[in-house]
Order: C-alpha cells, then structure tokens, then sequence
C-alpha cells in the first residue's frame, strides 16, 4: 500500500472562520493508493481554504484521525478545531481514482461543534 506523506506531522495553521466552513463541502484530488492522514488534513484544509479563499488562523488546526482508502466511498473522520475550543467533525469521503491516478475526495463541515 502506498502512502502519499510529504508531511509526518501535523498542526496546520488555519484562519477560517466557523461560519465559513460549518457545512461546508469541497472537493480535491491526491495521487496514491492510500492517502496519509498527515497529508490528508493538509489537502483538506486546501480545498476549505480554496472554498472559501481565506486563510486559516494559526491558532487553528484541522487533524485527520485515520488514513483514507482510495476505494469510492471510503470515509475518514477529522476534527477542526477552533481558536475557541469549538470541535468540529469534518468528514472526507473518497470518490475514487481519476483518469489522472488521482484520489477524488469532498470535504464536509459538520454545521455544530461537538
């Protein structure tokens, strides 16, 4: 299985605002059969910043708590949190590998925190 990780670690530094990404969906593609879970929150908070073309804070971060399989319809939990200590899920769904050997995936925001 290959892993698609150019970071090991991350905290990301986001500035999006809550009701910027609350229910939010976007979609993106990364190359591999699997996708890390390091990587996986970076490419996420790229689609949510390119959705919403704002920055994240640094006192935010987006974790992705499990790698994403490629197969369509496989699902990855990941957690936004909030300069305010506001927790929010954010699910990514894979679409599958595109004629570009691509990872589809969608973004989506839960509309509350935890």
């Amino acid at each position: 299985m290959h892993h698609n990780s150019r970071l090991a670690s991350i905290t990301v530094a986001l500035g999006l605002a809550v009701t910027a990404m609350a229910g939010c969906s976007v979609s993106g593609s990364i190359g591999g059969n699997s996708v890390d879970k390091g990587e996986l929150a970076v490419q996420a908070v790229a689609a949510l910043e390119a959705q919403t073309g704002t920055t994240m804070d640094p006192s935010e971060s987006v974790t992705c708590l499990e790698d994403l399989n490629t197969d369509a319809g496989s699902i990855a939990m990941c957690e936004y949190k909030t300069a305010s200590g506001g927790v929010f899920d954010v699910t990514v769904t894979s679409d599958g590998i595109g004629s570009d050997d691509k990872v589809a995936f969608s973004v989506v925001v839960s509309d509350t925190p935890r």
